[in-house]
């Protein structure tokens, strides 16, 4: 998923990024998180069975108020909108690989 952000807000961004989740991400479903801060952007990369739907139930989850906090502050930092990427190349290497 990217998140653009307004300019001059990528301190306060990575700031977010780099914070404790608001939400277990393994009884959310999710067996990977990361996000990469980028100039004008957040790129989010969700990994676990369905992460899509996954994003989307935690978004939807309104009993959650330290997850709809943190939402509302990055909705101050850009664009309310997110834009979906999906892989289209992947490689990973194994324990295996100590060539």
């Amino acid at each position: 998923m990217v998140f653009h952000v307004h300019e001059g807000s990528e301190p306060e961004a990575a700031r977010l990024a780099a914070a404790g989740l608001p939400f277990d991400p393994a009884q959310a479903g999710f067996t990977r998180l990361a996000a990469y801060v980028t100039r004008r952007a957040v790129i989010f990369v969700l990994e676990g069975d369905e992460p899509e739907w996954r994003e989307d139930e935690l978004v939807g989850d309104f009993l959650q108020p330290a997850l709809r906090e943190r939402l509302d502050e990055w909705r101050m930092l850009g664009d309310v909108e997110t834009w979906p990427a999906r892989p289209v190349f992947v490689w990973e290497g194994s324990a295996d690989d100590d060539s």
